[in-house]
Parts: structure tokens; C-alpha cells; sequence
């Protein structure tokens, strides 16, 4: 299969396929991808920090840009569990694009930031504060409980300084 058929098959699973058209369905797009790969999807696109968080140039080329006659598939079963994790975790997070690009964002600088200095919580947070400041400290420490109540990322919390 293709690179194109593979994200589709997700993202008709999570019912954001046909929300192609509105900058909010595709930054949902865009935070979606990134969370499900970071739980085990095997989609291959690199991401790098950008205005809205994590962002793909390779997945918008992609999802915009298929090569002609795509086949679809469906999801195996182990695809459908990470989906599943992934709906579980965000719960109601995944239907606001803003709580999505909050929690996926924090995840990345989470698993990215300690070779830029964020290495604390502290350090974490107010790299968020600057680059998001319409996020309120109050939401952010909300989202990084929500990261840690989950574990799915504990490994990468405790390589943090307390």
C-alpha cells in the first residue's frame, strides 16, 4: 500500500477524512497524525515545530497530492487498537482542534525539547506560553496532567528534571 491509502485508512477510521476543506479540519489532520504515530502507527511522516505545534510538510503533500487511483484499505486490528488508545486518551480533546494542537504540541516539546534545553516542566511550559500565549497556564497544566495521568509517556517524563 501507499503512504496515501495507509493515513486515509486512519483518518476514515477517526471520521477526518472528508475535512480536507477548512484549515481547522486540517490542523486536526495534521495533530491526529503526529499522536497516532507517536502510539504506533506506521505512517513514516517527519514532523518539525511550526506555528500551530507539530506539522508535516510530507503528510500535506500526501493527503493533497496523491498519486492517481489510490487504492483503500481498511485497518487490521492492531491499527485499530492504537486508534482506539488514541481516542481514549484525548477523549474530548479530539473534537476541539485547539485542546488537540495543546496536548499534541506539549507532547512533542515533551519528546523533542530536551535537545533545546526544555528539560523541565517548568522550562516545558513556558516555551508553551511563549510560542501559544491564547493558551492559559491553567489549560496547559491541564493538558500536562492529562499526559501524565495517561503513562503513555512516562518514559519520556521522567528523562525530565523534577
Amino acid at each position: 500500500m501507499s503512504k496515501h491509502s495507509d493515513v486515509m485508512a486512519y483518518l476514515k477510521v477517526l471520521d477526518l477524512s472528508d475535512k480536507l476543506n477548512s484549515f481547522t479540519g486540517r490542523k486536526r489532520i495534521q495533530k491526529s497524525v503526529y499522536l497516532l504515530q507517536q502510539l504506533g502507527a506506521n505512517l513514516h511522516f517527519g514532523y518539525t515545530w511550526y506555528v500551530h505545534g507539530p506539522y508535516s510538510p510530507d503528510l500535506t503533500r500526501t493527503i493533497f497530492n496523491p498519486i492517481q487511483d489510490q487504492p483503500s484499505r481498511e485497518l487490521n486490528k492492531n491499527e485499530l487498537e492504537i486508534v482506539n488508545i488514541a481516542r481514549n486518551f484525548l477523549a474530548q480533546y479530539f473534537y476541539s482542534a485547539d485542546s488537540l494542537e495543546l496536548v499534541v504540541s506539549l507532547i512533542y516539546v515533551i519528546k523533542n525539547g530536551l535537545k533545546d534545553g526544555y528539560d523541565s516542566k517548568q522550562k516545558i511550559i513556558g516555551y508553551l506560553r511563549e510560542q501559544k500565549p491564547h493558551f492559559s497556564v491553567d489549560r496547559i497544566e491541564s493538558a500536562w496532567q492529562k499526559i501524565e495521568q495517561s503513562e503513555l509517556w512516562k518514559d519520556d517524563l521522567n528523562k525530565l528534571k523534577r
